[in-house]
């Protein structure tokens, strides 16, 4: 691990131009969206073009404040911590494979889970359409801090080569961003991939607020965390999928977006009676309440359940 650079990883070098070409299709499927569908949400677009320019001036002042701060440098230093290192042998491969997705599913997961980090991410879903631009908008917070710690550091600690760290992440990235495709040019499922690959019609699903499709498809390459962990969700047929999230928010505002959750995370606190109710709203799922009928994804899902057969799980 002593001579291993960022110089090293070829895939550095060459992200930022498959990065340039995604964000390229973005601008040409904007295009035929709106010229030609003349349904393109434009304000939402607007903010995500925001949400990226915040994102690119943070990143500058944190590198300038603290140094380099990114999911290949953290995988560096924690591969430098541990005394776990499973190598670059096809076992490596296969150990490493294993461990990012999981450690993806799991950081999905908590994401989803936890109402400060779903603060975090939520600006990915508020949007009420899917289009590449969706993919591109993230929290600054989530981009810069939560994933470098999370699918850099972590796995690195528990023994997993930067370099496949490295890999990975480029594979993650890109096809990440194209399960973003937008719905209204890419209609058709993607045949054998759909058996083990995470593809668009599984990802709507992800950013689908209804209640069939919550809190489901976490991962961003395979299906294999969703598979071991219970949480995979195909389309359905006879129910669309309805973007966005279960708050009214104004989706061309990046205020809104990237900061309305926070704001009222921070009303709850201040309301907040106790202890138990303070780390509550603070740590519990979206929609946990201290008293009275709770609004988490589990709660709706057990309602809509009992509506749908008269008795409980």
């Amino acid at each position: 691990m002593d001579t291993l650079t960022l110089e090293t990883l070829p895939l550095v070098k060459i992200l930022p131009f498959f990065i340039l070409a995604l964000f390229a299709y973005g601008l040409a499927e904007l295009t035929f969206v709106h010229f030609r569908q003349r349904n393109a949400k434009l304000g939402e677009y607007g903010m995500s073009l925001k949400g990226l320019g915040f994102t690119g001036i943070v990143g500058v002042l944190v590198e300038f404040v603290v140094g380099p701060f990114s999911k290949l440098l953290l995988a560096l230093w924690g591969a430098s911590l541990t005394p776990l290192d499973a190598g670059l042998t096809p076992v490596g491969w296969f150990y490493g494979f294993f461990i990012y997705e999981m450690s993806y599913w799991v950081q999905h997961w908590l994401a989803h889970k936890v109402r400060l980090l779903w603060c975090l991410h939520s600006p990915h879903h508020a949007p009420q359409s899917m289009n590449m631009f969706v993919g591109f908008n993230h929290s600054f917070l989530e981009t810069i801090f939560y994933m470098p710690i999370t699918l850099g550091l972590v796995p690195a600690l528990l023994g997993v080569d930067p370099i496949i760290i490295a890999v990975f992440t480029f594979v993650d990235i890109v096809w990440g961003n194209l399960l973003h495709l937008s719905d209204k040019v890419v209609t058709r499922r993607w045949g054998l991939l759909e058996r083990f690959m995470q593809t668009p019609s599984y990802h709507r699903v992800h950013h689908a607020q209804n209640v069939n499709y919550m809190d489901t498809n976490y991962n961003s390459i395979t299906l294999l965390g969703d598979w071991l962990m219970g949480t995979l969700k195909p389309l359905e047929d006879h129910e669309p999928v309805t973007y966005g999230i279960t708050r009214e928010v104004n989706t061309s505002s990046f205020l809104d977006v990237h900061f309305g959750e926070f704001t009222l995370l921070w009303s709850d606190l201040r309301s907040a009676g106790d202890l138990r109710a303070f780390f509550g709203y603070l740590l519990r799922p979206p929609g946990w309440k201290p008293v009275g009928e709770q609004q988490t994804a589990a709660a709706l899902k057990q309602r809509a359940m009992i509506m749908r057969t008269g008795s409980r799980a």
